[in-house]
């Protein structure tokens, strides 16, 4: 029994040794001519879980077959480990033999060679390096070696990692010429792939940068947000292509994004503007207040998450957590995308079609990009790209590009059109305000006057009322030129016509004004001819038609934001007056029409909000005339 336990333990004991025994790798001058050499069989694996193990104590320790361990996919908690592999190179020629050394693409790769008994670094290099510093500035996963004549080297590597879905070591050694043979051999090969992926970041930051333009130049937030969404889908695209040697990405320069804000942050951050944009375009407060409502729970998820994301990935660099948040995010962005798209499809609307077929290209897409990236489908190395975007993915957000383009400019086209027949109401309205001012009443009504102070010999009188009349006609047709007129010039316009209005009626009404002293009559703005319909209203309906006592006041006051003109009369008010002018022509009634017609496009299309309250004035019952009380807004 003895023997037989005796014989199983030294078994163990030389298997153990065995397997601490690194098979030789021998490389010759054939090797220079464009060779490579696959390191896997020979390379033994050591996992310094602590990540803090001395290079000194690693070579006692239990290192296993590379080729008999299998990592883990979504083993986030990989970039707290340290790897090590262990090689043993011999050149037994009698050249100084120049290598590459790579593993594939990782965090930091240092190669230790074992020097009378300790181990001496011999190269290292690090992926927060920038091209000119690093030791093959050409490529950043390869690490330059030279191997002297008739040496052994009895390496140790150590390789880190940075968080990514998908752990693998694959150490092979390559001559120069190989390496640069495999970049002109993947140019040719794989070209298509740096094209697409440029062509695709390209279209991204033009649209988004023409949003930027007419967001500044047509005020609409639903513009921000689109350029907001596809920047950071621009950046996902360039975050993907960090790693080619032929591009050189402003990731480059802040090492740091590299692999803390890891594609993660800029989905759920290009998820948020997505979702604000359609909320904002397609006025779902209107048209689908519970799918808004549910949207905006969806937004207050996705900063949640972006906000853990940020704090674990850059302040805390935890980023197993982080990973975890991807695991989250992801399936919760493709399921929310199918959901939101089936609802878009029940919106109903000429401009939503185009965002239904959007929705549906960028969900398959997105579906499609995400199972590529979880089930490894790409079938493919892709050298010059390393970590290229979907090609799905790509044609998705292209297509969905293409079709909310159309619908931005289809609903631009339509509020163009809008705002065309609105300028042209308001060129019609005023030109209807400049025939009813010119009351050909008041016209025929002035001519007669003057007609009569000529045949009565009173000159005198029929100069100063054609000097009124003629200065009055120059003011109507010079102010109907514009928008808005200083107060002083309506005030103006106004006494002129009360003058003109007394002296045809005899003198038979007063008329009494007060300004306030606060008020700047220069620097106050109303739209022209505001106030004369109401004036003539005043003394035509609610004057004329009383017997004595008329009087016809006018009070201009200055309250916080805003200016109040009252005009009031002591008449016998609007109801007894509508009675006795059943069977007369309405001109003055369209006038006031027409002046309330202004006044609301003056609010759609300058946001000019006049208030205008007409009060009929009465004691016990009885008419005491009217009050029209006119609120202006302070126009800077």
């Amino acid at each position: 029994m003895r023997i037989f336990l005796t014989f199983t333990l030294l078994l163990f004991i030389g298997s153990y040794c065995f397997s601490q025994k690194t098979d030789t790798i021998t490389i010759n001058k054939k090797f220079i001519d464009n060779k490579v050499i696959l390191c896997s069989e020979q390379a033994q694996l050591y996992i310094d879980s602590s990540g803090k193990a001395p290079v000194q104590q690693i070579d006692r320790q239990a290192f296993i077959p590379l080729n008999d361990y299998r990592f883990r996919p979504f083993a986030f908690d990989y970039f707290d480990y340290v790897f090590w592999l262990r090689i043993t190179v011999n050149n037994p020629t009698n050249a100084m033999l120049p290598a590459l050394f790579t593993a594939g693409v990782h965090k930091g790769v240092k190669i230790f060679r074992k020097v009378n008994g300790k181990f001496v670094l011999l190269e290292s290099t690090q992926q927060d390096l920038l091209p000119h510093e690093r030791p093959f500035r050409y490529d950043e996963k390869y690490v330059p070696l030279k191997f002297a004549p008739h040496q052994t080297y009895e390496l140790l590597i150590k390789i880190s990692e940075h968080p990514q879905l998908y752990m693998n070591l694959q150490p092979k050694l390559v001559s120069y010429g190989w390496e640069y043979n495999d970049k002109m051999r993947a140019f040719f090969d794989e070209y298509r792939y740096l094209m697409a992926d440029g062509f695709f970041a390209s279209i991204l930051f033009f649209v988004a940068m023409y949003m930027f333009v007419l967001y500044f130049v047509e005020h609409r937030r639903y513009y921000g947000y689109y350029a907001g969404y596809l920047i950071f889908i621009l950046l996902f695209a360039l975050w993907g292509i960090e790693h080619s040697p032929y591009m050189r990405a402003f990731f480059s320069f802040i090492p740091f994004l590299k692999f803390s804000a890891n594609n993660n942050t800029y989905a759920l951050i290009s998820n948020i503007f997505y979702y604000l944009f359609l909320s904002n375009f397609l006025e779902l407060p209107k048209v689908a207040p519970r799918f808004e409502k549910i949207i905006r729970l969806y937004i207050k998820v996705l900063v949640v998450l972006l906000i853990a994301d940020t704090l674990l990935n850059f302040v805390f660099q935890a980023y197993q957590a982080g990973g975890y948040i991807w695991i989250l995010s992801q399936p919760m962005i493709a399921f929310f995308g199918i959901y939101s798209t089936i609802v878009v499809l029940t919106i109903k609307g000429s401009v939503v079609k185009y965002i239904k077929w959007g929705s549906v290209a960028l969900l398959l897409g997105v579906i499609v990009g995400i199972s590529e990236q979880l089930l490894m489908m790409k079938p493919f190395e892709n050298v010059l790209m390393r970590l290229p975007l979907s090609m799905p993915f790509n044609i998705g957000v292209l297509v969905e590009i293409l079709f909310f383009s159309t619908a931005l400019g289809y609903k631009t086209w339509l509020r163009q059109r809008n705002r065309n027949l609105l300028m042209k109401s308001v060129k019609e309205s005023d030109l209807r305000t400049l025939r009813s001012q010119i009351n050909p009443h008041f016209i025929f009504n002035s001519l007669n006057a003057i007609k009569s102070y000529i045949l009565n010999h009173r000159s005198v009188e029929a100069a100063e009322y054609l000097t009124d009349f003629s200065t009055l006609m120059r003011s109507i047709l010079q102010n109907s030129k514009e928008k808005l007129i200083p107060l002083a010039d309506e005030l103006e316009t106004t006494f002129l016509y009360v003058k003109l209005e007394k002296l045809r009626f005899d003198d038979s009404f007063e008329f009494v004004y007060h300004i306030d002293e606060q008020i700047d009559t220069e620097e106050t703005f109303i739209p022209p001819m505001l106030l004369q319909p109401y004036i003539e209203n005043a003394i035509k309906h609610g004057l004329m038609n009383k017997p004595t006592d008329r009087t016809l006041s006018m009070s201009i006051q200055a309250l916080p934001y805003k200016t109040l003109i009252i005009i009031e009369d002591n008449g016998i008010g609007r109801e007894q007056a509508s009675l006795l002018r059943k069977n007369i022509f309405k001109h003055q009634s369209m006038g006031m029409n027409i002046n309330d017609e202004r006044v609301k496009l003056l609010a759609m299309t300058n946001d000019w909000h006049i208030d205008i309250q007409i009060i009929d004035k009465k004691a016990s019952g009885k008419a005491l005339g009217t009050k029209v009380m006119i609120y202006l807004p302070v126009i800077d």
